[in-house]
């Protein structure tokens, strides 16, 4: 009888335990690996830093990319220096479903895993690009399956992410995809801001979506003063027109950066 009442009172220990585990997390972001990034990862900063107070992001480091399935409600993520969302115009249709995964494979070759980037790196010094999703538990998300990714797509994520951009002056004309982006993260739908859009509309093979997923990661984040503080005009202008010059005027054509004022 001893030992059964041991028994039953471990179990409800460990039971506890994992409750508040999962009570912590809340205040976090769940990505697809099980873990919690922003709040979490806040609290280790303030550690080190040893003053109670966040180490400020250094502007003469250049972002890091990053990127990760996300459930909507965790939209935007805190404590990321910068954020995008890859946006759907419709979920997967016959019609679209291979271009979507194209757009999936590009996203996976293009990024490392934001998990995968250890601690010493701040989430204020990472850019993230977000793949919104309903079941980023799943096996096949971790596995980065894009027959799944694609087909469990949250449509709702895309819909916000337009509505905010629209705010600021956005147009969605085409069927897309979009890479829709914010820097810093509480710009969005802010009419003084500036929103970067990268349209994948015109966009029909491999080659030419991995294109507009390289600026993503290399014209843009790679430079610290196009994107610390919020979008530098002149400086991603000529960005995007260095990228033309190399790549074509289709590119040009893609890539829009828009305020209301």
């Amino acid at each position: 009888m001893i030992k059964k009442s041991v028994f039953l009172v471990a179990i409800f220990s460990l039971v506890l335990s994992v409750g508040a585990a999962r009570e912590k997390c809340r205040s976090g972001v769940y990505l697809s690996d099980g873990r919690c990034v922003g709040t979490v990862q806040k609290e280790r900063t303030l550690r080190r830093d040893g003053k109670g107070s966040a180490l400020p992001a250094s502007p003469s480091i250049s972002l890091l990319p990053v990127r990760a399935y996300i459930r909507t409600t965790d939209i935007p993520p805190p404590g990321f220096g910068a954020y995008g969302v890859v946006t759907f115009q419709s979920t997967a249709t016959d019609a679209n479903a291979a271009k979507l995964k194209m757009v999936c494979r590009a996203f996976v070759a293009t990024f490392p895993k934001n998990h995968q980037i250890p601690d010493s790196v701040r989430l204020e010094d990472r850019m993230i690009t977000l793949w919104p999703i309903f079941h980023v538990a799943d096996p096949a998300v971790a596995a980065d399956d894009c027959d799944f990714v694609t087909s469990d797509y949250d449509l709702g994520a895309a819909a916000l992410a337009m509505r905010d951009a629209r705010l600021q002056g956005a147009e969605f004309e085409g069927e897309g995809p979009y890479l829709v982006g914010w820097s810093p993260s509480d710009s969005r739908g802010r009419k003084d801001k500036l929103v970067l859009v990268v349209d994948m509309s015109a966009a029909n093979d491999q080659i030419a979506i991995d294109r507009l997923f390289l600026f993503w990661k290399q014209k843009i984040i790679d430079d610290p003063d196009a994107w610390r503080g919020g979008f530098s005009l002149e400086r991603l202008r000529v960005s995007i027109k260095d990228f033309a010059d190399k790549y074509g005027q289709d590119m040009l054509d893609a890539i829009k950066l828009v305020s209301v004022k």
